[in-house]
């Protein structure tokens, strides 16, 4: 236990040294090409910063794992890879020359498929509308939708400093948790992940040396989530938290907030008569920015609250069950609406 310790110290404290390098030397590297991001009546930001923080967190993390997989301490399932490694560099693609969004929609299906052939998949709703088994082309419908909302869900509330990497942070340090007990040739990655995202949160709040994470940063770490809710879903897999929660509500409120503000972006842009891909200023966030708060502030809340409804439906499933916690986290979320956000 000592060693295994040591070692996931180990790989986080050097994987944080790395990723902190990267993003300083990628960020010169894109401003010493005039690859800023220009500044536009929806920017957040004022002054030159960079999209170079996705890539550097994904050199980060492929150069840890590389390490992590040659010495036998962690295993990544060859597909899943494949799935991850072709939307990454779909997203440096839309990074660059902005890829219009039916062709990145298509890409976006591509990589699903890779995924679904990972050997984990959305094959059951544990009981929800009293429904387990699915049916073959259900599992495939269920599993590619799943995966295309995810890695849109993360993409679109990246409109803050530190938003997605704090939402990203909550996910991967619950979901290590289940892995460590049930999977865990997996576990490795938790710390690596965390660590690279910490080495990039320095520079997304650093105003003079501001970096995003971009379509590369957001695309990678959604398709990552993706893959491990279908872990999480996949009626093979044994995991500790069956006791104390439903899969699929857990599976929500992992991203309870870009579910929601994806789901509410949608529907007024709907009503509006514009196209639900369109980018605007509709999004929570941008209430919160337009209210005073500072980014780090409101990363900060949003996590704050979203972490509250999965800790109190933890606590209150085996009392309540699924629909009283369904009632639950709808009645928190109004009033957190009409608190914070109205």
């Amino acid at each position: 236990m000592s060693e295994s310790f040591f070692l996931y110290i180990s790989f986080f404290v050097v994987t944080l040294i790395v990723s902190f390098y990267f993003n300083g030397y990628i960020n010169k590297l894109f401003i010493g090409n005039k690859l800023t991001d220009p500044v536009n009546e929806r920017s957040s930001h004022r002054y030159p910063a960079t999209r170079s923080g996705g890539i550097s967190i994904f050199f980060t993390i492929c150069l840890a794992c590389a390490f992590g997989v040659s010495t036998g301490q962690l295993t990544i399932p060859l597909y899943a890879l494949l799935s991850v490694f072709f939307l990454t560099l779909t997203g440096f693609a839309d990074d660059l020359i902005d890829v219009r969004y039916r062709e990145k929609l298509f890409l976006q299906l591509f990589a699903a498929v890779l995924m679904f052939q990972s050997g984990y998949s959305i094959d059951s709703f544990h009981g929800v509308f009293n429904v387990y088994e699915l049916p073959y082309w259900l599992e495939v419908a269920s599993s590619v939708f799943v995966f295309v909302v995810v890695v849109n869900a993360l993409n679109l509330i990246d409109g803050l400093d530190g938003m997605a990497s704090f939402i990203s942070m909550k996910f991967f340090l619950v979901t290590g948790g289940i892995i460590l007990v049930s999977k865990t040739e997996w576990f490795l990655f938790f710390p690596i992940i965390i660590s690279a995202l910490l080495g990039f949160l320095w520079f997304n709040f650093n105003r003079n040396k501001k970096v995003f994470l971009g379509d590369t940063g957001s695309l990678f770490l959604g398709s990552i989530m993706a893959f491990l809710l279908f872990y999480i879903l996949d009626s093979e897999s044994s995991l500790v938290t069956d006791s104390l929660i439903s899969r699929p509500l857990l599976a929500v409120l992992l991203l309870l907030y870009p579910l929601i503000d994806t789901l509410r972006a949608f529907i007024i842009r709907a009503y509006n008569n514009k196209s639900p891909f369109v980018a605007d200023r509709v999004h929570l966030h941008h209430r919160l920015a337009d209210k005073g708060y500072p980014h780090w502030k409101a990363s900060v809340l949003t996590f704050s609250l979203s972490t509250f409804i999965l800790i109190a439906n933890f606590f209150l499933f085996s009392i309540i069950g699924l629909l009283g916690c369904v009632a639950l986290t709808t009645v928190l979320l109004v009033i957190f609406y009409f608190i914070f956000f109205k």
